[in-house]
C-alpha cells in the first residue's frame, strides 16, 4: 500500500500529541498506526517533518517521497492535461486539468458508479465498459458478471489508478480483461453480438467527440447482443445549456438501439437492441 495523505489527515496528524495515532491512509478502507514525534510523523518507517503537513492543500492526495510529501499530480505535455487524484466523500476521483471524472459536486463517485450500474441490471455474461478511468464500473461490473471487457488510452490515467486503492482489482481481478487502447478503434476488431450489456461513459464531448458518433453508436449496436442492455453516460454539467442526451436518444435510435430513455438517477440514457 502506498499511504495516501489529505488534508483531512494532515490535520489529524499536527493536532494529534506525541505518540502513537490510528489514521486512515488509504481513503479509509484500513487504519494504519503511525507514530508523532516532537517535529515529525513517522509513517512506513519515513520520517516527515510536521512543517510539511501545513502545507498540503485541499482537494488533492500526497504521497510520500525520500521522507518529504508530493502532490499526487503531474503534467503531460503528449496529452496537455494535468493529472490529479483527488479525495471525495468516498472512493477518489481523478481530474483532468480542472474536469473531474465523475459528479462528486451532486453525488459521490461511489454513488455515481452504483446508480450507473443499476441502469444495465441484471448485470450478466460479459460487460464491455469502454471507457475504463478509475476502473470503479469495471469492478462494480465484475461483482455480477462473468467477464468486463474494459479500454484505457490515456496511459497517465492509469498511472493514476495505481495508487488509488479503490482501482486495485482493476489489476488483480481475473474477471476483469484491461486493455490499453482507443476504444473507438478496437471496437471494429471486437466480435459481433459478443456483449450482454455495455456501459458507456465517455469524457465530455469537448475532448472525445468521436465518443458520440453515429457511426461508434454503429458499432455498438454490432457488438451487443440482442435483449442487451446498454447505459450512455450523458454529461450535463451543472445543468446548464443545451442538453445532451436528446441528440444521443436521436444517433442510438437511428443506430439500431430501441427504448431509448434519459434517466435523471444516472444522468445518461438506458437503450436495448
Amino acid at each position: 500500500m502506498i499511504p495516501l495523505i489529505s488534508k483531512r489527515e494532515a490535520q489529524k496528524i499536527l493536532s494529534s500529541k506525541p505518540g502513537h495515532l490510528d489514521i486512515f491512509l488509504d481513503a479509509g478502507l484500513s487504519l494504519t498506526r503511525i507514530s508523532i514525534g516532537e517535529d515529525y510523523a513517522e509513517i512506513e518507517k519515513e520520517k516527515i517533518p510536521l512543517q510539511e503537513f501545513k502545507k498540503i492543500k485541499e482537494n488533492s492526495y500526497y504521497i510520500i517521497e525520500s521522507g518529504h510529501l508530493q502532490k499526487l499530480a503531474f503534467f503531460s505535455d503528449e496529452s496537455n492535461f494535468y493529472y490529479k487524484l483527488m479525495p471525495t466523500a468516498d472512493w477518489p476521483t481523478i481530474t483532468l486539468s480542472s474536469t473531474p471524472m465523475h459528479r462528486w459536486v451532486i453525488v459521490s463517485p461511489k454513488e455515481d458508479t452504483l446508480s450507473k450500474i443499476k441502469e444495465i441490471s441484471p448485470v450478466k455474461g460479459r460487460v464491455l465498459d469502454t471507457c475504463c478511468g478509475l476502473g470503479y464500473t469495471a469492478i462494480m461490473s465484475a461483482k455480477e458478471a462473468d467477464e468486463v471487457y474494459t479500454f484505457e488510452k490515456d496511459e497517465y490515467v492509469m498511472h493514476i489508478a495505481k495508487f488509488n486503492p479503490y482501482s486495485q482489482e482493476l489489476f488483480d481481478n481475473k474477471k476483469i480483461r484491461l486493455s490499453k487502447g482507443d476504444i473507438c478503434k478496437i471496437i471494429y476488431k471486437l466480435e459481433r453480438e459478443f456483449f450482454d450489456r455495455i456501459v458507456h461513459d465517455p469524457p465530455t464531448f469537448k475532448y472525445a467527440p468521436e465518443l458520440y458518433s453515429l457511426e461508434f453508436y454503429k458499432q455498438l449496436f454490432r457488438v451487443i447482443k440482442k435483449d442487451g442492455i446498454l447505459y450512455h453516460y450523458a454529461p450535463w454539467p451543472h445543468r446548464k445549456g443545451k442538453p445532451l442526451y436528446p441528440r444521443i436518444i436521436r444517433n442510438l435510435k437511428e443506430a439500431g438501439f430501441r427504448n431509448a430513455k434519459y434517466s435523471n438517477e444516472s444522468s445518461g440514457v438506458v437503450a436495448q437492441k
